[in-house]
């Protein structure tokens, strides 16, 4: 059976679940930072641009791929966003514990401070599966 109009992959479904998948890999990734770097509320405080940016960042990172998964069930944002995580949180891990300021950032800080790009590159690889789905099932 074809479609005849194309499907949006913005469902309420799919927003709530981007949400959830948000907030989870926010308070996730807040318990890193925290563990391995000063405490992220006090950096609010002190610089609240630089942490409105790290929190933004670690929200998305969460809200993307499950915004995909739950909309048309794209794998590869997820994918990519986890591959990213898991080794930058292996290799600050590996690295050992960074509580005095370093002008080396760990692999886990880069990961956060440059989601833009993470989230970009997510976002364009989901929409090439996307599309792939779509022209799969038309």
């Amino acid at each position: 059976m074809a479609r005849t109009s194309e499907q949006s992959i913005y469902t309420k479904s799919s927003i709530i679940g981007g949400l959830v998948g948000g907030v989870a890999h926010t308070a996730l990734v807040v318990f890193l930072w925290n563990s391995w770097f000063d405490d992220l509320w006090d950096m609010l405080m002190a610089k609240p641009l630089n942490g409105a940016y790290i929190l933004l960042g670690m929200f998305l990172l969460g809200f993307i791929p499950a915004l995909f998964y739950v909309g048309e069930k794209v794998i590869s944002p997820a994918i990519i966003v986890g591959v990213f995580l898991l080794l930058s949180g292996l290799g600050s891990w590996l690295a050992g514990p960074v509580r005095p300021p370093s002008a080396v950032p760990t692999p886990f800080a880069l990961y956060i401070l440059s989601w833009v790009g993470v989230v970009a590159l997510a976002g364009v690889i989901g929409g090439f599966e996307y599309r792939r789905k779509q022209r799969a099932t038309s």
